[in-house]
This record gives structure tokens, sequence and C-alpha cells, in this order.
């Protein structure tokens, strides 16, 4: 993470500068006449950086900054990753697939979700161990980074969930095997949409099916 300071003036965005003369005590109007922009626009600014700068307030290590990105909403953390500098993603990204096997089992979810927001193909690995665990709420994470990945690596494992008694790990399993367009779960896709399965699992394999023949849209969850 840059430093927030007029040090570090030629790197900060036009955002970190309004957050900047914020942190310093000056109101809306006066950044707004100072920076030459409306007060809508950098009311925008400060929200944004607020939400962006509250995940380094107990530290900026690899650790503390995913404890808190953790505890963020969902919408929120999205906006967080999309503003990090690649150089902060990659770090954070390397200490996830290093320390994800001691995690708790609310860390292991969530690091897994953060593998699969970043498209990481170096955690693609550690995704597909954990898509073998009994849980299954970490089951739906794998399938669902497996797909927003994108990695056709992920394939056998995702067949072998298609086995699953669990509805909802079943329907995450058809969505990435759609997603990753993989030829090789036709088949068992084409089983699952003609057998006595709940009704959104069998629309989720019809719906597969259709995105890989036709290479249609990602049906990501």
């Amino acid at each position: 993470m840059k430093k927030l300071c007029w040090e570090n003036i030629n790197d900060l965005s036009s955002e970190d500068v309004s957050y900047l003369l914020y942190k310093e005590g000056k109101d809306i109007k006066a950044i707004s006449i100072i920076r030459n922009l409306s007060k809508i626009e950098v009311e925008k600014h400060i929200i944004h950086s607020k939400i962006k700068y509250k995940i380094y307030k107990n530290g900026t290590d690899e650790k503390s900054i995913l404890n808190s990105l953790m505890n963020c909403p969902k919408d929120e953390r999205l906006s967080i990753i999309s503003k990090m500098e690649k150089t902060e993603i990659m770090n954070i990204e390397s200490y996830v697939i290093n320390n994800i096997f001691n995690a708790s089992q609310k860390e292991c979810a969530f690091y897994i979700w953060f593998l699969g927001e970043i498209k990481s193909q170096r955690g693609i690995d550690r995704i597909i161990t954990f898509l073998r665990c009994n849980d299954g709420t970490i089951k739906r994470m794998c399938c669902s980074a497996i797909g927003k990945i994108g990695s056709i690596k992920g394939e056998d494992a995702l067949i072998l969930a298609l086995k699953e008694n669990r509805s909802q790990v079943k329907e995450y399993a058809i969505k990435a095997l759609g997603n990753i367009k993989s030829e090789k779960s036709l088949p068992y896709l084409e089983k699952i949409s003609n057998s006595s399965d709940k009704e959104y699992v069998k629309l989720s394999a019809i719906k597969a099916i259709e995105a890989i023949k036709n290479g249609g849209l990602e049906i990501v969850k």
C-alpha cells in the first residue's frame, strides 16, 4: 500500500488527493474549491476512500488486510479489491496460497472466494484440493472460484462433485463446468438434465450444456 501523504503526490489518485485534504480537516466545500471539483464529486471521493482505506485500520500486513476485508460487506470487498495495486494483490495472493491450509473454516472459505475474485491461476491447485473436503460451504466456494478463474484444470474435480447429494454443491459444480466450457462433462450434465434432481439443478445443467455447446455467456455464481 502506498502511504497517503503529500510526498507521494505523483502516485496518488484523484480520490486519494481529496481524501488526504479531508483527513487534514478541510470540509467538502473547501476541497471542492481547492480542487475545482463539484461537491458531489468530492463526496464520492471521500466515501470511496473511506471504504478503501478502512481495511488498513488494524494493520498493513497481509493477514490484517485479509481479516479486515473478510469483515466487509461483499460489495465493499469488490470495490476495495478493484482499487488495490497489482503488487499488493499479488502479495496477498501469495500469503493466501502459503497459509490456506492453516486457516480456520471461515478464513478458508474467504481465502477461496478471494482467489476466485482475482482469478488466481497460481491458487487453482489449492482450490482443487479443498473441493475434495466434506464441508458444503467450502465446496460451493471452490466450485464458484474455479468457474470464475476459468481453469480447465479443475474439470475432473468438478465432474466428481456432480455426485454430491447436496443439491447446492451440485448446482455450483454444474455452473462452473459451464463457465470453463468443459466438453468432457457433457454426458454427466445430460444425465442430470433428465434425472429426478431438483428443478433448479436440472435447469442449471441445461444452461451449462448450452454454454458449452454454443460458447455462450458465462453463468457465474
